[in-house]
């Protein structure tokens, strides 16, 4: 027998007493030898739970929305109705669109006078050109409507419209647009 016939007959003749080996019961006493059955599988039906007569009323939440002022909602109206008809070049018609470009929402600072001191964006996509175009036509539109009196009885109004842009760069003011389609 050649040599390598001989090493490859002694590497089979230890994989089979390996395998032989594997095979052999476990020794007396060990985990092994006395495997534990499997357990019952038990099935829980669920209790139904009636809600009972005297159970408390469910928990309503604490937190509420502040009602709408409706002079400054009125004030809003008469002031996008400004920012409309200096910028009607940069306006769509109709209702905004499903998938709009951006909405922007901008907080502006006026004073007694209607004179936007101060405008920065609170909501952004992150496109600057239309950021540009909704500070530029709130600027240009200043003087606003004066403000009632109450609304800047305690300093300068300070609030929020939001631009709706189309994917043309035509806005319309949410104060103003009706409804989505």
């Amino acid at each position: 027998m050649k040599l390598s016939s001989l090493s490859s007959v002694t590497v089979l003749l230890a994989a089979a007493i390996s395998l032989l080996a594997c095979e052999s019961a476990p020794p007396a006493g060990s985990p092994a030898a006395n495997p534990t059955p499997p357990a019952p599988i038990v099935v829980i039906k669920p209790e139904i739970v009636e809600p009972t007569p005297s159970s408390p009323d469910p928990i309503k939440p604490t937190a509420r929305l502040a009602p709408l002022n409706p002079q400054l909602e009125a004030w809003k109206q008469r002031a996008a109705g400004r920012i409309h008809e200096v910028n009607s070049k940069h306006l769509f018609e109709g209702r905004p669109e499903h998938l709009l470009r951006a909405v922007i929402v901008v907080e502006a600072t006026v004073d007694r006078n209607g004179k936007v001191t101060h405008s920065k964006i609170m909501r952004s996509p992150g496109i600057a050109s239309l950021d540009t175009a909704a500070l530029r036509s709130l600027g240009s539109a200043s003087p606003l409507p004066a403000p009632p009196p109450s609304l800047v009885a305690r300093g300068p109004l300070v609030y929020q419209e939001t631009w709706l842009f189309r994917k043309d760069g035509r806005f319309q003011l949410r104060s103003l647009a009706l409804p989505q389609e």
